[in-house]
């Protein structure tokens, strides 16, 4: 039966409910009325875009993310093939933008001369001068760029051909000449252009609109680069004035919109008018503007390449800028199909028809399968399709402190007196006063959990990585959530002595139930979320330390040496032995997995102590709490100790956060910071332990809306990959609206902020309870629909008094009566098989974890005889 919810819920659960409903009626309007003309983002890329930083290093095109191209992308994308530049000194700076890329320096002191270099025998990068855009060079180049327009990678055949001149026409020819002849360079080159095959209709603000597709062999115009007219040469500045490049890019517009000229009319977005952007001539750009328009380029010359050379694993999908998402693959077809659309259809059976189908799950099953399946789906649209607009994170420290400043303030003010004093629901209240709190306690490392949630989604958000001591936080505070894993487990463990497969499978399951799903509809693997994967994997080491002997768990000086020896053994064999190496291959072979061994290895031995740590301290927390376990002469010596030297305590914690914050300080990279952390990274979460548990006040409040948060931390840390950030994190999702509705891009971004997080919380809400839903329904199956009413006994087998009699009195019953007899038997036979079937799933937990198991090897490898990387 469904749960009613509080007014409170309810009121905030139907509001984000319809702020969910008219985001998505707003991202589907702007993706059909206003990019109707513009798909796959190429006239975005091409016409506009804003700076997000003041050093010209990251572009951002109207909802869509630009790509910086390296020298590994750039082999893929040019291979065999030649790029060329021609034109003046402009067209010049970027050939040498794209040298810079490959690693090779300016160097050639001719100034009008040809220059190239080459990648290999067949994958050059040239350079034709050509200032008044008239020679012979440009007519065949415009032919080598017509044979290439069929978009096969014939050897030699021409990527893409970068015109640009206009500059020489305004500073040598006199005022009665210099726009005549840039006019009939224009036109050659236009005519040239007719010949190189039909273009797709464009819209009416852009008639030059192309999809992906239509890039090879593409012809770029470059519009007359605008001087710093305050930085010439006297010289320079008679000849070339404001007035003749006015006139010139004026011209240019009027014919690439008519005609069929593509002009990178974002190349004069770039430009700042203040002389900032410019080389100290005036006519030149800074190194860094000409390697961004560059980009530009390559990001609609090369994005679609490097999609289809990635295959359909191309995670991370950061290049949206024209490019085409992959096509829905059959698990993603099937989950949207049958689960979006099937799913609740079940539901309004499950709640108003539940008595005439006695297999079909209850309406609570039911409904957290359908909140879950809903939920993957939206991750799917929202960062594998154009329904939302990508954009580019920007670090700046006033944003991420501002956000952290916001949420340590509504942490503060939500802060309440904890309502219980038991720890984890796993042991009796003590007997200290009715609401005293245990160290530790449940409310205690919720908290923890959620105002470390928050930070870390900050983190993400603005782009922090980046940030040398930010990363060091981050890293304390993953370590954090281990430390909080070993420590509750192993409290369980040692007060339940719960060694069971139900537990083991009900604690994995609820881990991986989000993780193991995403990859298949995402197209990622299960190690991308790496989270999950690794606090399963540390659950797994401590689950083994404390069944292992468990019958002699009850003598302390047995179980810390237990827990020293696992720890030792763990780091020596297992992490940095051959063991993952092993299992790696046997997983590959066997189940057609393929996950990056150097990153696994990596995230484990940065926290390969902590678990430990934890464990210890949860031994002591049940030594110090329950007078059963402190009977022995040791434990009462440790917990006296502990009792009498709370401030010996305190000032431990100030030195161990002395000593993080001077390694901190003195790493000069993360490499040397990791190299140092997985040593230290336990004495400053001690320390915070100390602290926050220093007096009863503390241990005895908590904030409500960081707990709230450690309740959905696990779900916040997954989601957050698709459903608030884009491009598989290395982007934002956004609307698309606001821009529009405002005109300023600030407040359009802070809008967004604000819809997109209320959604993602939302969202990461319902699942979480859906996945414990889901997880309690696979280890205890009989918290779905009880079956053994209606026509089916408890035993599984029909009530043979309900069916239709068969016997010698019967005589009196005619054909039609005799047929549907026969007919009831035989459904009730096929009814017995599946009760049968039924029960022995139900029956056996070994069962359905086999089952689970089974189909997701399934799915493995048809998806990798498709041509894929499975899970």
């Amino acid at each position: 039966m469904r749960l009613r919810l509080f007014p409170a819920r309810e009121t905030i659960d139907r509001a984000c409910l319809s702020l969910f409903l008219a985001t998505m009626c707003l991202v589907v309007y702007r993706r059909v009325w206003y990019d109707r003309y513009d798909i796959y983002k190429c006239d975005a890329l091409l016409a506009n875009g804003r700076w997000l930083d003041d050093k010209y290093q990251n572009w951002q095109p109207p909802g869509c993310m630009v790509h910086n191209y390296k020298v590994h992308d750039l082999g893929s994308c040019l291979e065999h093939r030649r790029l060329v530049f021609l034109g003046d000194s402009s067209v010049r700076q970027l050939y040498w933008a794209t040298a810079r890329k490959f690693g090779i320096e300016e160097h050639s002191k001719a100034e009008h001369s040809d220059l190239a270099f080459h990648i290999d025998d067949a994958t050059t990068v040239e350079f034709r001068w050509d200032p008044f855009l008239n020679s012979s060079n440009l007519t065949m180049e415009l032919t080598a760029a017509a044979r290439s327009r069929q978009g096969t990678k014939v050897a030699h055949s021409t990527a893409a051909l970068v015109i640009g001149g206009g500059l020489w026409h305004a500073r040598y020819l006199d005022e009665a000449n210099y726009f005549d002849h840039y006019k009939g360079s224009l036109e050659s080159i236009s005519q040239s252009l007719d010949h190189l095959g039909p273009k797709n209709a464009g819209g009416p603000l852009h008639r030059y609109s192309f999809g992906p597709l239509d890039t090879h062999g593409i012809v770029l115009l470059t519009p007359v680069p605008v001087p710093f007219y305050k930085g010439l040469s006297l010289e320079r500045a008679t000849t070339i004035t404001p007035a003749k490049i006015d006139n010139l890019n004026r011209y240019l517009y009027q014919n690439s919109a008519a005609g069929n000229i593509t002009v990178p009319w974002s190349f004069s977005s770039m430009i700042s008018l203040d002389g900032s952007s410019y080389q100290p001539d005036g006519i030149h750009f800074t190194d860094n503007l000409a390697s961004r328009m560059v980009d530009v380029i390559l990001n609609l010359r090369c994005n679609v390449e490097l999609r289809i050379a990635k295959g359909q694993r191309g995670y991370p999908m950061d290049k949206t800028c024209c490019n085409r998402y992959n096509p829905p693959r059959w698990p993603q077809s099937i989950i949207m199909g049958v689960f979006v659309w099937l799913l609740p259809f079940v539901i309004l059976m499950a709640s108003t028809e539940s008595s005439r189908i006695p297999f079909l799950p209850s309406w609570k099953i039911t409904r957290a399968i359908t909140v879950l399946a809903l939920a993957i789906s939206y991750c799917y649209y929202a960062d594998r399709t154009p329904l939302f607009n990508k954009t580019q994170k920007q670090y700046t420290d006033k944003e991420f402190m501002s956000l952290c400043a916001v949420v340590m303030i509504v942490g503060v003010v939500s802060i309440r007196r904890s309502v219980t004093g038991s720890h984890n629901g796993s042991s009796p209240q003590p007997a200290i006063g009715k609401t005293d709190q245990y160290a530790l306690s449940r409310q205690q490392t919720e908290e923890w959990k959620g105002w470390m949630q928050f930070i870390i989604l900050i983190y993400h958000y603005t782009g922090a990585s980046k940030t040398l001591w930010i990363y060091e936080i981050i890293r304390l505070l993953v370590a954090s959530y281990i430390f909080l894993s070993g420590f509750g487990h192993t409290v369980y463990f040692y007060i339940k002595a719960d060694y069971s497969l139900r537990r083991c499978a009900a604690v994995l399951i609820r881990l991986n139930l989000l993780s193991c799903a995403l990859p298949y509809m995402m197209n990622t693997d299960y190690f991308f979320y790496y989270f999950a994967p690794l606090i399963s994997f540390w659950f797994m080491v401590t689950y083994a330390t404390m069944a292992i002997g468990h019958s002699r768990n009850k003598f302390f000086n047995f179980l810390v040496v237990k827990v020293l020896l696992s720890a030792g053994l763990v780091n020596l064999v297992i992490v940095r032995g051959p063991f993952f190496e092993l299992l790696f291959y046997f997983l590959e072979k066997t189940c057609k997995t393929s996950w990056n061994l150097f990153e696994w290895r990596f995230r484990v031995q940065l926290d390969g102590y902590v678990t430990f740590t934890g464990m210890l301290c949860g031994i002591l927390f049940v030594h110090m709490t329950d007078n059963s376990y402190s009977e022995t002469p040791e434990s009462k010596k440790v917990l006296r100790l502990l009792r009498e030297f709370r401030w010996v305590g305190a000032m431990y914690a100030v030195v161990a956060f002395m000593l993080s914050w001077w390694l901190a300080y003195e790493a000069s990279s993360k490499n040397a910071y990791n190299r140092w952390f997985p040593y230290f990274s336990t004495f400053p979460i001690l320390g915070f332990v100390i602290l926050r548990n220093f007096s009863r006040h503390l241990r005895n409040f908590n904030s409500s809306i960081f707990a709230w948060m450690g309740r959905q931390s696990l779900e916040t840390f997954t989601l957050q990959y698709h459903v608030w950030l884009a491009a598989d994190t290395k982007g934002l999702l956004a609307l698309g609206i606001f821009e529009r509705m405002t005109g300023n891009d600030d407040i359009s971004r802070k809008a967004n902020f604000v819809v997109l997080t209320i959604v993602f919380l939302w969202i990461s809400w319902h699942v979480a309870a859906a996945t414990q839903t889901l997880t309690t329904w696979i280890v205890d199956p009989r918290d779905g629909r009880d079956n053994s009413g209606g026509n089916e006994s408890a035993d599984g087998d029909l009530r043979l008094s309900q069916l239709p009699r068969n016997g010698s009195n019967d005589n009196m019953r005619d054909e039609q009566s005799h047929e549907r007899n026969v007919a009831n038997r035989a459904s009730a036979g096929a009814m017995r098989s599946a009760s049968r079937v039924k029960k022995l799933v139900a029956g056996d937990l070994r069962v359905r974890i086999g089952l689970l198991l089974a189909v997701m090897w399934i799915l493995n490898i048809i998806d990798y005889q498709s041509g894929n990387v499975a899970i």
